[in-house]
């Protein structure tokens, strides 16, 4: 299964889901809906869709959005 077939079967987008895995880490749900600019409804939303994923579609999501974001951010780096 690929991540756009995950995220298409949650209706999760690409962006938020990778902003929410890195802001859940670190904050609780009402700071993560702040930081992402988002309703503590859309956050609950996320949380629900991931408790909802087998643990392969987990992984899969979470493990490719943050290789994506790494990636941006060392090309960041790279081009400072």
């Amino acid at each position: 299964m690929e991540v756009d077939e995950i995220l298409r079967k949650y209706s999760l987008s690409r962006d938020t889901a990778a902003q929410y895995i890195d802001a859940i880490t670190r904050m609780n749900q009402t700071e993560t809906a702040e930081r992402l600019d988002v309703s503590r409804d859309t956050i609950n939303r996320y949380k629900n869709a991931f408790q909802k994923m087998d643990s392969k579609e987990r992984l899969l999501l979470i493990s490719t959005l943050l290789q994506e974001e790494l990636l941006q951010q060392a090309a960041k780096t790279g081009n400072q």
